[in-house]
């Protein structure tokens, strides 16, 4: 073909009248499919939900990306006016009953898919990788199975010492500002949590605890991320142009920018170090050596994903459910007392996770504060490939078969506002917790603050480790010299989420004042 006629061709190609065509073609199809997605030959036209959220995924971007995060109330409301099955977009639904929890987030046994439209939110760059960005059943299970042996409970005891030591660093530190400005306790835990994670994970800390403030810490990294999340999860292209060209990340905004350079560079680093000193390297070090994962699953992309997936998980959670105990201590001095009254006979200087354990109200202390904050806010679907769910209400009165590869899930700040299980749901009561003074772990199951099944958190050992510890030390040193500082329920109180819960202030935050 000559350079004129390829000149010509490309002319026809680039033509306005060709460009309509095309507009025109992505528009008509565009209409048919919301047509199909609200007709009878949808196979879930007859869950009940808003039709406009069944037609069309706009409906949730405008909630979700539009409006900030509202769609986790959306749903609440849908589930109120609908009942506890309902279609949120035009390929998933939504469940509200707790009972069901154990049908949608099965055990090993049974096949469990995650729903890459949800992934969507965070599957940017290497964390795409992780095994939480993992679809298939098969795969997650094979990189689960090579992680969750460093994260578990025989594996934790053997850490109990460096997470105490992170911890009485951190108070130690806290009492250093007795007399001077309040601090956020919030960035003060999350120092805390990321260097124990990074500690454990690469062999070193991050160096948050040791320095001189609290500032800066893993959230300076992740609010990027955060903020970013759901323009991520609704728009193709950008999720696109950072995964394959991440260069291009430095035109998508300051927020993305930060999160790119955490995967692509800080993270690496030092997994290299790790890997250089493999004798330090815990985690990484072992997982490159492991033989059971192939070599394409031990590459330097992939663990940069892994290990950003650790800190994430690993740092929010705990953070979150600390803050948020911290201020009912504080705003409840019954409640305080109480928790003294049950830690009676304990040294502080000689701490055991397994002994604090043991202590029935400071259990259904940090029980409750994982129901009112479980880190983790938005919703987790999941597809049982091969099997159709059959939902059966608690009263008889309402039956759904849901089709095998539905994409079904639940929303912690949802079930855990049940009102039959948790009475009084925005009052913080450890006393439900409790029967005849004894923890009460039928409640305990009706909770997914760490997930369930299959793909639960594998981290849920470490979070309780530093939790008990953590609570344990403040309640002894820090918050009989400590008060509240300009901080009430609403700089706590869920209103929103971005991935974690956000109130109408913004990041949840706690500030304290030291005497």
């Amino acid at each position: 073909m000559s350079v004129n006629s390829l000149r010509q061709a490309n002319e026809a190609i680039l033509s306005p009248m060709a460009v309509l065509y095309v507009a025109g073609a992505w528009v008509v199809y565009r209409i048919l499919m919301i047509l199909y997605n609200i007709s009878p030959f949808h196979p879930l036209y007859r869950f009940p939900g808003p039709r406009m959220a069944a037609a069309t995924y706009a409906y949730e971007a405008y909630y979700d990306w539009i409006l900030v995060g509202q769609y986790s109330n959306k749903i609440r409301k849908m589930h109120e006016k609908h009942g506890p099955i309902v279609r949120i977009n035009p390929d998933e639904l939504h469940c509200s009953d707790p009972h069901f929890a154990n049908e949608i987030y099965a055990g090993s046994g049974r096949v469990r898919d995650r729903w890459q439209h949800q992934l969507n939110v965070g599957t940017t760059g290497p964390v795409s990788e992780s095994v939480l960005s993992t679809v298939s059943h098969e795969l997650h299970r094979l990189r689960k199975n090579a992680i969750s042996r460093f994260f578990s409970r025989q594996q934790m005891f053997k850490l109990e010492d460096e997470v105490r030591e992170f911890a009485e660093m951190v108070v130690n530190k806290m009492l250093r500002c007795a007399g001077k400005e309040p601090f956020n306790v919030t960035e003060a835990y999350n120092c805390f949590a990321a260097d124990v994670m990074s500690q454990y994970a690469f062999g070193e800390p991050l160096g948050y605890v040791a320095q001189e403030g609290w500032e800066p810490n893993f959230a300076t990294w992740t609010r990027p991320f955060i903020r970013s999340s759901y323009m991520l999860r609704h728009n193709a292209w950008a999720r696109k142009l950072a995964n394959v060209l991440p260069l291009f990340s430095d035109y998508l905004g300051e927020d993305v920018k930060t999160v790119m350079h955490l995967m692509n560079v800080t993270i690496p680093k030092y997994i290299q170090a790790a890997l250089d000193n493999p004798v330090n390297g815990r985690v990484f070090a072992e997982l490159r050596a492991c033989k059971t994962l192939p070599e394409s699953e031990k590459t330097m992309y992939r663990l940069s994903g892994e290990g950003a997936l650790f800190l994430f998980a690993g740092t929010e959670t705990t953070t979150a459910i600390l803050t948020l105990l911290t201020y009912y201590l504080l705003a409840q001095p019954q409640t305080y007392a109480k928790l003294m009254e049950d830690l009676q006979g304990m040294d502080p200087e000689h701490l055991k996770w397994t002994e604090l354990e043991k202590r029935p109200y400071l259990w259904a202390v940090i029980h409750e504060s994982l129901r009112m904050m479980p880190g983790i806010a938005h919703r987790s679907a999941r597809v049982a490939r091969d099997e159709d769910l059959v939902y059966k209400s608690g009263d008889g009165q309402t039956e759904w078969v849901i089709p095998r590869g539905t994409a079904i899930g639940m929303t912690s700040m949802i079930n855990h506002w049940n009102t039959e299980l948790f009475p009084n749901p925005d009052e913080f009561i450890p006393e439900r917790w409790l029967v005849d003074g004894k923890p009460n772990y039928s409640l305990q199951r009706m909770l997914i603050s760490f997930g369930k099944g299959s793909r639960s958190c594998i981290g849920e050992n470490l979070a309780y480790c530093e939790i008990y510890l953590m609570t344990a030390l403040m309640a002894f040193r820090v918050l009989p010299r400590a008060r509240l500082h300009e901080t009430t329920i609403e700089n706590l109180r869920y209103d929103h989420d971005l991935v974690v819960p956000q109130s109408k202030k913004g990041a949840i935050a706690v500030h304290i004042a030291i005497s």
